[in-house]
């Protein structure tokens, strides 16, 4: 298209990266935003062509490697396994609920646990 613009935002985030040997890299991010839209003759709302803005952030990022400790994994899993038993009881304390609603006329084997 002969009338198109063409812009294109770039965004450069300055990054350091370090690692648990000591190493660190110092790079950036980068971000790219196009827009395209079409510019008829003499509208007045812009030219053809294309065009670049480009923009450093003010901010600057640092990404540090590290790892945990073993109790910290050992706690994870004890909430992960205490989380599923706890979910998994409410569906069965809703399903063995749902299972009676309709009951029967005698109520016999009823949610109570009462014959008769």
């Amino acid at each position: 298209d002969p009338y198109a613009m063409h812009q294109y935002y770039v965004q450069v985030v300055p990054t350091e990266f370090r690692f648990i040997n000591g190493t660190s890299i110092r790079s950036n991010q980068y971000s790219v935003t196009e827009h395209t839209r079409h510019v008829s003759p003499g509208s007045n709302r812009g030219l053809p062509g294309v065009f670049f803005f480009y923009e450093v952030s003010a901010l600057h990022v640092e990404l540090e490697e590290y790892r945990e400790g073993w109790i910290r994994f050992l706690t994870s899993v004890c909430a992960i396994v205490g989380g599923v038993f706890t979910v998994g009881g409410m569906i069965d304390r809703f399903v063995y609920s749902k299972s009676f609603a309709g009951g029967g006329a005698s109520g016999v084997g009823g949610p109570s646990g009462v014959l008769g």
